[in-house]
């Protein structure tokens, strides 16, 4: 059986997500689509519909009288500001390369994800999975083979015909140059070879069977881990070095400019979209730029509508909602990604390395206070390396929580650290011999939350005698470092999409590389448990939802607790923040519509559905 749209899907009204779990219930029957992964896909997408707002910073029904007048400021932008959406975010620090298979390739969040595009679109905030550049696929009954089919309509920016031999050339790229991100891992493990019988169709053959190979090439957290990427672009290119500037790729948007010394990139929408009849996107313009580092500057921007996205907190927001600001909304989004910390767990790194050493970590995490006062709203603690979606409850073992309980203890930390690093007569802890001091690195700047939280934990690891130094790290050198595994702790992000092998595969041994070489997105804490590698191997082919899963799930989240290669920290809500005096109809909190988050490749979702208000821009 196939799992196929109707052409005009994307004009359909919006699904009940129970019309979606009848379809993959009615081919589960035939365990002909996905196995495993259409079950926990279906349950996954209806937990998420119409809920992805949460953890809220204001009260429900807050909307404060209209008692500020709005004085518009001149945006610093070199298009017509009534034709533009400027979206205010990180500080950048690469301008000329787009090539996101390398580290520090491509900038992140400057609006390459409105010009890229998957095969298929999964949207958390509406419980919709939407097929894109491939219109269907189909397993066949051993999950040894799978058959794709690509839009015929598709085409890059440059004009030529995407389809099935750019899938075949990207997926071969990657699987023989586990180097590159998304080489090695799944694709080398699991393609044996791919066919394609004509320029829409291409058949992945499997060295083993495999339920959720399409899992890489689904935009569900942020964008696919997978991209497709044109053959006759880069066939020619060595993929180490190839900058992709100006990318070529298929979305609505197009490179026009970056500005350097503006940290500023200006994407222009393309009159031969491929796509436009179903996704018609409504500014000419959208301009990524990087905010003032000063919170009251930034915020005094987005307060003269001199951006239409971002460059604002949550605290001025709050305060700014307070005035009776009258074009500031604010959407909740529940974020997939729980806040965590990386733990190196490679034996070169000294006592990071040691599991007693993890949990002793653990011990002086105090969640609570994180949740509720380090976070810009109020969040959860987290006892799981995924996000508290209902269903994500499935993937929970109270028996295991509560025998390997997360709790703040300096006294057990201490005594797991007496053993392992004791004092020595100056009253410094020691491991083989040295002095133990912990380098913890985040991409954070020092006044946003992942830095606070590990600044948080450094306080606490000094009252049981373990120094360390903590370093904001701007992108690019963060990348580095951690991909090379140059650090011992790292506050940052994690999570999965659908189901928890998606972590699991990319801790397997095989994946570890050693300290100096680049990990190319897998195994990024280096750790390695062969027993675990065992145990995720037999999951990755079979469904999860399975009686004869859940032992092994049990076993590879016990050896997990076990060992903690990853702290998570808290759950994430993330306030996003809109101006509606140049553009209106931005999801809300009662019109969730779509993931409202401008670095996730939805964004040129939401950019279809906004329209203008008509305010010119002062001269």
């Amino acid at each position: 059986m196939t799992f196929v749209m109707s052409p005009d899907h994307n004009d359909e009204p919006r699904p009940q997500y129970e019309d979606v779990a009848a379809v993959i219930r009615y081919q589960l029957t035939r365990r002909s689509m996905i196995g495993g992964g259409a079950a926990a896909l279906t349950a996954f997408l209806a937990a998420c519909s119409g809920g992805g707002g949460s953890y809220s910073d204001k009260p429900a029904g807050n909307k404060p009288a209209a008692a500020k007048t709005i004085q518009i400021g001149k945006a610093n932008i070199p298009v017509p500001r009534e034709q533009t959406v400027i979206v205010g975010q990180v500080e950048y620090t690469v301008f000329d390369s787009f090539n996101g298979m390398i580290p520090n390739g491509s900038p992140s969040g400057a609006g390459v994800e409105l010009s890229t595009e998957p095969l298929f679109f999964l949207s958390f905030a509406t419980g919709k999975l939407t097929p894109w550049l491939a219109t269907e696929y189909k397993y066949n009954d051993d999950h040894t083979e799978l058959t794709l089919k690509f839009d015929p309509k598709a085409h890059w920016n440059d004009g030529q015909p995407l389809g099935a031999k750019d899938f075949k050339f990207t997926v071969m790229m990657l699987k023989d140059r586990p180097d590159l991100f998304g080489g090695g891992g799944e694709l080398k493990e699991f393609v044996k070879d791919i066919e394609v019988p004509d320029p829409q169709t291409a058949v992945v053959k499997f060295l083993k069977p495999t339920p959720r190979f399409h899992y890489n090439f689904i935009a569900a957290i942020s964008g696919a881990p997978n991209n497709i990427m044109p053959e006759h672009i880069w066939k020619s290119q060595d993929p180490t070095k190839y900058k992709d500037n100006p990318p070529v790729r298929s979305g609505p948007y197009k490179l026009k400019q970056a500005i350097r010394n503006q940290k500023m990139f200006i994407w222009e929408k393309d009159p031969n979209y491929w796509n436009k009849d179903k996704l018609d996107v409504k500014p000419q313009y959208v301009v990524f730029q990087s905010t003032s580092k000063q919170l009251d500057q930034a915020s005094l921007a987005f307060e003269r509508a001199e951006f239409d996205v971002g460059s604002i907190d949550a605290q001025h927001a709050s305060q700014l909602r307070n005035t009776g600001y009258p074009n500031l909304i604010t959407t909740q989004f529940h974020d997939p990604n729980p806040r965590v910390m990386w733990l190196n767990c490679d034996p070169s790194r000294g006592v990071i390395a040691e599991p007693k050493m993890h949990w002793a970590i653990n011990y002086c995490l105090n969640r609570e206070t994180i949740g509720k006062s380090v976070w810009q709203v109020q969040v959860p603690p987290a006892q799981y390396p995924w996000a508290d979606y209902p269903t994500n409850d499935k993937w929970k073992n109270d028996e295991l929580a509560n025998k390997y309980k997360f709790e703040y203890n300096l006294d057990k930390a201490t005594q797991l650290l007496d053993e392992i690093a004791p004092k020595n007569a100056a009253g410094k802890r020691m491991y083989k011999g040295k002095e133990i001091n912990l380098e913890i690195i985040t991409p954070a700047p020092v006044d946003k939350d992942e830095y606070a939280i590990a600044n948080v934990l450094k306080t606490d690891l000094a009252k049981v005698g373990v120094p360390a130094t903590l370093r904001s790290l701007s992108g690019s050198v963060h990348d580095d470092k951690f991909q090379r595994g140059e650090y011992d702790i790292d506050s940052s992000w994690a999570g999965f999409a659908i189901d928890p092998e998606q972590l699991y595969t990319d801790w397997e041994s095989s994946k570890a590389q050693p300290i100096g070489k680049n990990a190319a997105n897998k195994n990024k804490m280096r750790f390695r448990d062969p027993q675990f590698d065992e145990i995720s191997q037999k999951l990755a082919g079979i469904d999860p939802n399975t009686e004869e899963a859940k032992p092994l799930l049990a076993q590879a989240l016990e050896i997990y607790f076990q060992k903690l290669p990853l702290l998570p920290v808290i759950q994430t809500g993330y306030p996003q923040f809109f101006n509606t005096t140049f553009w209106k109809d931005w999801p809300t909190d009662d019109n969730l519509y779509e993931v409202p988050l401008n670095w996730w490749p939805h964004f040129m979702l939401v950019l279809a559905k906004i329209s203008s208000t008509g305010q010119k821009g002062p001269s």
